[in-house]
């Protein structure tokens, strides 16, 4: 296993998406600051001054967007490339799980990386650490989600390019019907409450969005923004918990169905297997044994 991930890890860090990786991480970021900064002077410019806190909530809420959306973007087409590269190698199960541990390890580099602009968000005291350190885990759990998503795809379909064409379909498919659902259903109903927690997007603003400010300048765009991605399900209520507990579950899933595709024929119970199903089991009994922590946020 170490001699699968040092090759792996070899063969992926010479690629050139991965500088563009970590310079486009860093470039969202600037442009995203540069813009906010932007309609700050403008609400100012307007005579709306606006205050630390809520230039602080602006930029919070902007910065996690944006890492989030970005993230989504290039985690499949970085397990395209984690393809591409070890096409020579033959696929098994240890290069699978090697070349899955090594698109969540550049993943998490790049996230990472985005931690100087975080850092300047204390300085306007709107923040707390528990808001901050939420957003972070949700934009963590993305990352390993759509890192273990992408990985999925290639290793059943075996075509990079049609792999990442279904994989982005998918991913689209399902962020618009999130939004339509969301905006649509007028009652927070079981399943609305669950299609707005498993909106990414929606997920990451749950922790930010209980301080959002009632009125003033952004209070307007703020609460458009929700409109978008939590329709009728009330802002304070804590999707991230139930977006983290089963995106966990859904990331076992598609390794399961991914370490499937790559097994030769005929398909024979393995020392994997045995492992993968206590993982599973310790996992299904710790959702189980937290239960209250995620179910808070169903109705």
């Amino acid at each position: 296993m170490r001699a699968a991930l040092r090759e792996e890890w070899q063969r992926l860090i010479r690629r050139r998406r991965i500088v563009l990786l970590f310079i486009g991480t860093v470039l969202v970021m600037l442009l995203t600051a540069q813009r906010t900064g932007q309609l700050a002077g403008m609400a100012t410019l307007a005579a709306l001054p606006l205050l630390n806190a809520q230039i602080g909530r602006l930029f919070a809420t902007s910065l996690c967007l944006a890492l989030q959306g970005w993230v989504m973007l290039f985690s499949p087409l970085l397990a395209v490339s984690a393809y591409m590269v070890g096409l020579q190698a033959k696929l098994n199960l240890t290069v699978l799980l090697a070349r899955l541990l090594v698109v969540w390890t550049v993943m998490i580099l790049a996230i990472v990386l985005t931690l100087p602009f975080f850092s300047l968000l204390p300085l306007f005291g709107s923040l707390s650490l528990p808001e901050i350190g939420w957003a972070f885990a949700v934009i963590v759990v993305t990352a390993l989600l759509s890192g273990a998503y992408g990985v999925c795809w290639v290793t059943v379909m075996r075509n990079p390019p049609a792999a990442l064409f279904f994989a982005y379909s998918v991913l689209a498919l399902w962020l618009v019907v999130g939004v339509l659902i969301a905006v649509s259903d007028t009652q927070p109903t079981l399943p609305v409450v669950v299609a707005v927690a498993f909106n990414p997007f929606a997920a990451l603003l749950a922790p930010l969005a209980p301080a959002f400010p009632p009125d003033g300048p952004i209070a307007a765009d703020l609460q458009n923004l929700l409109r978008f991605t939590h329709g009728a399900v009330d802002r304070a209520t804590p999707l991230y918990r139930l977006y983290i507990a089963g995106s966990g579950l859904l990331i076992l899933v598609l390794i399961g169905i991914a370490s499937f595709a790559v097994r030769p024929q005929p398909r024979r119970w393995q020392r994997f297997d045995t492992f993968f199903s206590i993982v599973c089991v310790i996992y299904l009994a710790a959702l189980f044994s937290w239960r209250d922590w995620w179910s808070v946020a169903l109705p």
